[in-house]
């Protein structure tokens, strides 16, 4: 009996041995690699489910090389063990022929797979590369092995001025081809980009999501949430641009209408701290008797948490702030002018591979003419579907502590919430 267990044993081990050490290896004829399993094949295509990009369709034309797996003869574990290894070291180890000279970037993944194309920025821990068979794609840089870039790039280490010069990246090694040659660890990172304060589209990227719901019947219903993000990033700056827009009618009567603009500028100082010299914010809420709300500050800013996965940033500083009501009561102003106090909070945390939580905070504090304080605060969950498709659910809350009366002598309430699905492209 106990000799039946450990040949049942070992057959179960054997089996999972197996399964992690089977991987087939296609090669594009652009020299991009994937590890994974091919899932079908035809005379014109080849399914192929890649570890690191999911199912994928290659046409035959494409296609340099595709090595599938046999499945293994081992006897015993150690056997099977050591098949493994050689398959692991054989898949770190080789190098696509045209790295370093075919003018293109070149990501290899811990994985084993090489993607080329173009690398568009390295910050916040993250690699945005718009690869040649895969398009934009956003890395982590923890998964990342072996980078090359093909031209000279702007990089910018903790307590150090940029330096100009092509950047290979070997493990935790950063190499930057500058003069006199650098190299630091990759944890004194803090970004790579294509220009340094140049003009160029390559440092611009974004993203754009659109919820909406329709009904009709007994009630009729239209619900539209729009947001978007641009941002323009150098190794040690970034700025954003930044819309949310809520609009919703039932039964032929509103009840939301809001536009919200920000746009702010970031200089990061190390890896702890930054300052933002412009942040500005445009408000619109009809409902809320908000005919159009300006406030302009400047801020500064500490990173609690800034590692792969896993970002929080916090900022307060002064500002000053401009209301314009869309009615009021006879015998009061329509303006109001205050001095302002801004906190911000930016919280990101990767749940899964896929799956991100995002939490925005803001809060504004004033004279009690300008509503004396108000809160933004938007909670998002963001599924990765495939490359730049994204599904988003968020809860918006926005808060104002004294709402100015309308000419009817009507308060709008002080809270707003909303909760919006919609889809994402990242660009």
């Amino acid at each position: 009996m106990r000799d039946d267990l450990k040949k049942i044993w070992g057959a179960l081990i054997l089996g999972a041995v197996t399964l992690l050490a089977r991987a087939d290896t296609l090669v594009s004829t652009n020299g991009e690699r994937f590890i994974g399993t091919v899932i079908a094949e035809t005379s014109s295509n080849v399914v192929f489910e890649s570890e690191m990009a999911g199912r994928l369709v290659f046409p035959q034309e494409k296609i340099s090389d595709l090595n599938r797996t046999p499945g293994l003869q081992a006897t015993n574990l150690a056997s099977a063990s050591i098949v493994t290894t050689n398959m692991s070291t054989n898949a770190i180890s080789w190098k696509p022929p045209g790295v370093g000279t075919d003018g293109a970037d070149w990501v290899q993944l811990k994985s084993g797979e090489w993607l080329r194309g173009l690398i568009k920025y390295i910050q916040n821990k993250e690699v945005e590369f718009d690869s040649d068979e895969l398009e934009q794609q956003t890395l982590k840089l923890k998964d990342v092995r072996n980078l090359y870039t093909a031209h000279r790039m702007f990089t910018r280490f903790d307590y150090g001025l940029p330096l100009y010069g092509k950047v290979v990246i070997s493990n935790d090694v950063v190499t930057v081809d500058a003069q006199p040659p650098v190299n630091r660890s990759r944890d004194d990172l803090i970004g790579i980009t294509h220009g340094g304060g140049q003009t160029g589209l390559r440092n611009w990227s974004g993203d754009f999501s659109l919820g909406m719901n329709l009904q009709s019947g007994n009630n009729e219903q239209t619900t539209v949430t729009t947001s978007a993000e641009l941002a323009r990033r150098t190794p040690s700056t970034t700025l954003l641009f930044d819309y949310l827009g809520n609009y919703s009618q039932v039964n032929n009567v509103q009840s939301a209408n809001n536009d919200r603009v920000n746009i702010s500028f970031d200089v990061r100082l190390n890896h702890d701290w930054f300052v933002r010299p412009v942040q500005f914010e445009y408000y619109h809420d009809s409902l809320a008797n908000i005919s159009y709300r300006l406030t302009d500050g400047v801020s500064a800013g500490y990173y609690i948490f800034d590692r792969t996965g896993l970002e929080w940033t916090v900022s307060a500083g002064p500002g000053y702030q401009l209301t314009r009501f869309a009615t009021v009561e006879p015998g009061q102003s329509d303006t109001a002018t205050t001095p302002a106090g801004v906190f911000n909070s930016n919280f990101k945390q990767d749940i899964t591979k896929r799956l991100t939580f995002i939490q925005n905070w803001q809060s504004t504090f004033t004279d009690e003419k300008s509503g004396a304080y108000t809160h933004h605060a938007v909670t998002t969950l963001e599924f990765e579907i495939k490359r730049h498709l994204n599904l988003d659910v968020s809860f918006i809350w926005d808060y104002l502590q004294n709402p100015e009366a309308k000419s009817g002598g009507e308060v709008p309430q002080n809270s707003d919430y909303y909760l919006t699905v919609g889809f994402g492209v990242r660009f």
